[in-house]
């Protein structure tokens, strides 16, 4: 998973959403939480999506404190590195 600034991600925005497409998510941290570009698959009917975009808004969430910022940072690495 690729990582960028906002900056980094406005100038090439069009080559992160094709490797959004292709399955390579980037992370932009903004404000302390963080924006994920990823590619979405629609849910096949519109009463599911308006459930999941429900349950979006009711899950617990938590303020990203620089140690989970790094805990996160830390597990996408070590799933990035190819086993050896």
């Amino acid at each position: 998973m690729k990582t960028c600034t906002l900056s980094q991600a406005k100038s090439g925005l069009g080559k992160l959403a094709d490797r959004a497409l292709k399955g390579d998510p980037t992370v932009i941290p903004r404000g302390g939480k963080l924006v994920i570009l990823q590619a979405y698959q629609l849910p096949d009917h519109h009463d599911e999506f308006d459930a999941l975009i429900q349950a979006g808004k009711d899950s617990p969430h938590r303020l990203l404190t620089r140690k989970v910022l790094k805990d996160i940072w830390q597990r996408g690495l070590s799933q990035a590195r190819p086993a050896r």
